[in-house]
């Protein structure tokens, strides 16, 4: 019997109903390939890869599944961050389809997702890692966060774009979630085995040792290792467990699915000894597109002084961060191949998907940048690895340069189960190409980047639109130009393929039903060139008083020569719409020294306090947005100049309000980053 997709599509709107019916039909799913391994890391670009081209071949055991499937090289990302990009994996759907527009908001129950699917279907589910989708992953145990780490960011309904809060809440990484029955993660399980082998010292002594926070030595631009032994980091203890759950479904005919989700080579980019030391200095050149100053970039790229450190790093920092970056991709290569073999060893090679790939990749350099977080498409963030292996469907080590997205992963598993893709679901199946590689099912792909940027590609020219705050677009031939070197958005010989870019960018908008579509439309016809300058303020000093007052310094750090419109004074605001009497902000102070600035100078600082402010009795507990900005009280405008491009002020970070009752308890400050 099979079932109409109008059947199945009604199913899965009545909740319950979607169990039953998939159940019914994964039931009836012919195909010798019916288990699913699922495999991915946190932040590897293509290049750590040997199958890729990495010449130290740093990953023998990927390449071998490689060498078993398909490689895909045109295989990039349908959201960023990672919580984006994990959403978009695990649903199919695009940010704005699933609602995990930005990191630590949960992905809703209601959207069916991988686990619930497959749990729905008969399949025993395992999860071992990090997961991302269940509020804030982090711990903070000096108790400087919200209910002690425990929040997540909660939808604000807002008529022109999404907007979140941070709230008490959210299941972390700790419990099972969303259909996935085992369940490892990162902190409680993590910490339980580290008792368990006899390391509760390290843990009392490192009580934040867990999740990403594997005990490094020191800072990124050290040459960092991790404390933790390399038998009991918790990348082996993650595919300890996985080869753990595979090794019992032997001679049990259920099948299985299971997800492992490693926190590296995620920063700190520090892996556990010998693997810091396996490559040396010289046997890891600087990338081809390494010095770039960014000039016509958005100027956000240059600004983030925690991902472009040209100007602050050696060359020899920059090899030993990346012989690091290969050596924990190295040794997480090395767990991978303990889950491959117990695969062949129980005799599932014949009847499981096999998949790698990783939620975003590391600038490992290129463009003088590291990490992630710097406002941009380059291709080492982007295009990330994706190795498939269907047995009966894939040939051996084959190739492809067909474009594929990762909200394409589940509409192929679904195709290759042989049911029908969710209405919601925005990708397509990659299963026309794994069966032939020559195949494409794509014309272009298109992204988020954390709700204020997006991106499309048709194998030869991106185009990224910043929208949120705007700043310069970019456009790329990466024919021409590979290295993405040169920003072709403000030349006019190419301002024809800007728009043709724009237009088909706004157009897939509304096609797919972005519910701010009309928004970005209307950002995008903003002109932003010279208007855009370098001057970024920072909170320098923050210090809680008692009571309801704490005391702030902010230093404005000038780049660029500013235009001399107006004495400036500077304002910053506290906002949050719960409690807000003007717009969005609750309080202000607008302090500045006396006379008034007004000629700003590339590389000055202006320093602005230290200011003692009072929380007013009407503020209630919670996160408040902090921003700072620039304003002419005789003229009563901003100074004409957009600061990173977005107007005159800049969001900084979060004021953290805790009461007890109507008495204040503790004021915190945390930076963007």
């Amino acid at each position: 019997m099979r079932f109409s997709r109008r059947e199945f599509v009604k199913a899965t709107t009545i909740g319950v109903g979607v169990q039953a019916m998939l159940g019914r039909l994964l039931a009836q799913a012919a195909g010798p390939a019916r288990n699913i391994v699922f495999i991915m890391t946190d932040q590897q670009p293509i290049s750590t890869l040997g199958c890729y081209g990495n010449p130290l071949d740093p990953t023998p055991n990927l390449d071998r599944l490689a060498a078993t499937g398909v490689r895909f090289t045109n295989f990039y990302l349908g959201g960023f961050p990672c919580s984006p990009s994990r959403a978009c994996m695990f649903t199919g759907r695009y940010p704005h389809g699933h609602g995990v527009n930005t990191n630590d908001v949960p992905l809703a129950a209601d959207i069916p997702s991988m686990g619930s699917l497959l749990e729905a279907a008969g399949d025993d589910t395992g999860y071992f890692g990090k997961w991302h989708l269940g509020g804030n992953m982090y711990r903070d145990l000096k108790g400087q966060g919200p209910a002690n780490g425990n929040w997540y960011h909660k939808r604000v309904d807002d008529p022109g774009d999404y907007k979140y809060e941070r709230v008490e809440g959210g299941v972390g990484e700790d419990a099972p979630q969303l259909g996935f029955e085992m369940w490892v993660g990162g902190w409680k399980q993590y910490h339980e085995y580290l008792r368990k082998v006899g390391l509760g010292d390290l843990l009392d002594k490192n009580p934040n040792v867990g999740n990403h926070n594997d005990f490094p030595s020191g800072p990124d631009s050290t040459h960092a290792y991790s404390q933790l032994p390399e038998e009991h980091h918790m990348e082996a203890f993650f595919a300890q467990e996985a080869e753990a759950f595979i090794r019992s479904r032997r001679g049990n005919d259920r099948p299985f699915s299971l997800v492992l989700s490693f926190f590296g080579p995620h920063l700190p980019v520090a892996p556990p000894r010998p693997w810091d030391e396996r490559y040396t200095l010289d046997q890891c050149p600087l990338p081809a597109n390494h010095v770039d100053d960014l000039k016509g970039k958005p100027i956000r790229q240059r600004t983030n002084k925690q991902c472009y450190v040209l100007d602050q790093w050696t060359d020899d920092q920059f090899r030993d961060y990346i012989r690091r970056y290969y050596g924990y991709c190295a040794y997480i290569d090395r767990q991978i191949g303990r889950v491959l073999d117990a695969l062949t060893e129980c005799g599932f090679d014949d009847n499981t998907i096999l998949i790698f790939t990783s939620d975003h990749g590391d600038m490992v350099g290129a463009h003088g940048m590291i990490y992630k977080l710097c406002a941009c498409c380059y291709e080492e963030l982007w295009n990330v690895p994706f190795l498939m292996r269907v047995p009966g469907v894939t040939r051996p080590g084959t190739e492809t340069e067909s474009l594929g997205s990762n909200v394409d992963i589940m509409p192929t598993l679904l195709d290759l189960l042989g049911l029908p893709k969710d209405e919601g679901m925005h990708g397509v199946s990659l299963a026309p190409v794994l069966r032939d590689p020559a195949t494409s099912v794509r014309d272009r792909v298109f992204a988020h980047w954390c709700g204020q940027s997006h991106l499309t590609f048709d194998g030869r020219w991106k185009y990224a639109l910043h929208w949120k705050p705007r700043d310069i677009d970019e456009l790329y031939d990466l024919q021409a130009d590979p290295g993405e070197l040169r920003n072709l958005a403000l030349d006019p010989d190419h301002a024809g393929r800007v728009k043709q870019s724009q237009d088909v960018l706004l157009q897939w908008l509304r096609d797919t039903q972005h519910p701010y579509a009309a928004t970005i439309e209307q950002q995008a016809q903003k002109i932003v060139e010279a208007r855009v300058i370098d001057a970024e303020p920072e909170v320098a000093q923050f210090t809680y008083v008692g009571g309801s007052e704490f005391e702030m310094e902010i230093v404005w750090h000038v780049r660029d020569d500013m235009p001399q419109e107006g004495k400036f004074w500077a304002f910053t605001q506290f906002c949050n719409r719960q409690f807000a009497t003007d717009g969005d902000i609750v309080f202000r102070f607008t302090p500045w020294p006396d006379p008034p600035v007004t000629e700003w100078r590339a590389g000055q600082d202006y320093r602005v306090g230290p200011v003692k402010v009072r929380v007013p009795v009407h503020a209630g507990a919670g996160t408040y947005q902090v921003r700072s900005g620039l304003w002419d009280p005789e003229q009563k405008k901003g100074p004409g100049i957009l600061l990173h491009g977005e107007g005159n002020a800049k969001v900084m970070g979060d004021l953290i309000i805790k009461k007890d009752g109507d008495t204040i308890t503790d004021i915190a400050y945390q930076a963007n980053g």
